[in-house]
């Protein structure tokens, strides 16, 4: 059985307002325990940073929060609400967006209507009354195109919008999934592992981007990244996690400090 190393002191990074709170989050698979007593939050308005080996939990916590899976145990809470109750087809709904490691696309389908189905993930109507081509359905979809064309605008894919997905290099298509992210209207913005598979560029390109996202759309962000030098670069706070528990939480300053997170995670060049 693998001892978990003591928790390391915590810096007073989050000193707003909590938009997330993370509360004593457990979740098991068998016997298997991904995530052990998890706790932590991000202020308004920041970015963290959540970084670990393989295996750690984060892509766990990710699921939890966009309710993939159901916890065994502890609270998610956003705005002091708790999402337990939430099913995962309210998530656009309560403002949370989410990209993957992997572009999640509509290869055939265009740019743009790529995009457009963030916007309907948060519509209010029904299955039944979308079909229907009535006054309020007809306004809805010209507020998604035009949110979705604002954000492929945003990301610098506006030229590109009638195009089909599968003919965008990559990266482009990575950006495509931000703005559909985005097209959510979310408070809270979930990016796993957003530099996986750019080059040296691209992932100077995405850490810019990803600053704008906060700073011109007061979207607050939570970021798993194995790109340590992106997470530093970005991140306000940084969430370190080991066998599913946290073992630091604080400034990248203070993560960066502490031995045995920097042996283990981040290398001796950082």
């Amino acid at each position: 059985m693998t001892t978990a190393p003591p928790p390391m002191p915590q810096d007073t990074a989050s000193t707003g307002a909590p938009l997330l709170e993370i509360a004593q989050l457990t979740m098991r698979f068998g016997g298997i325990v991904a995530l052990e007593n998890v706790s932590f939050t991000v202020s308004q308005g920041r970015i963290a940073g959540l970084i670990g080996p393989n295996g750690a939990g984060k892509t766990t916590l990710f699921n939890c929060l966009s309710r993939l899976y159901r916890p065994d145990g502890g609270d998610i809470r956003l705005n002091g609400k708790s999402l337990r109750r939430c099913a995962a087809y309210d998530i656009a709904a309560i403002v949370i967006g989410r990209s993957f490691q992997a572009p999640a696309l509509f290869a055939s389908m265009t740019v743009l209507d790529n995009v457009k189905v963030g916007g309907h993930a948060r519509g209010r109507n029904g299955a039944l009354i979308e079909s229907l081509t009535l006054p309020s359905t007809r306004r809805d979809e010209r507020t998604f195109e035009q949110t979705a064309r604002a954000m492929l605008a945003f990301v610098g894919l506006e030229r590109e919008a009638a195009r089909p997905v599968v003919n965008l290099t990559f990266a482009a298509r990575k950006r495509v999934e931000l703005a559909r992210a985005l097209a959510v209207r979310p408070s809270l913005l979930l990016l796993d592992e957003p530099a996986g598979g750019l080059n040296h560029e691209e992932v100077g390109e995405l850490g810019a981007l990803i600053r704008s996202v906060r700073d011109q759309l007061a979207i607050t962000i939570l970021l798993v990244e194995h790109h340590m030098g992106l997470v530093m670069s970005l991140s306000d706070q940084v969430v370190v996690l080991n066998f599913g528990r946290v073992i630091a939480d604080g400034t990248p300053e203070v993560v960066h400090g502490i031995p045995a997170v920097t042996e283990a995670y981040l290398g001796t060049r950082h």
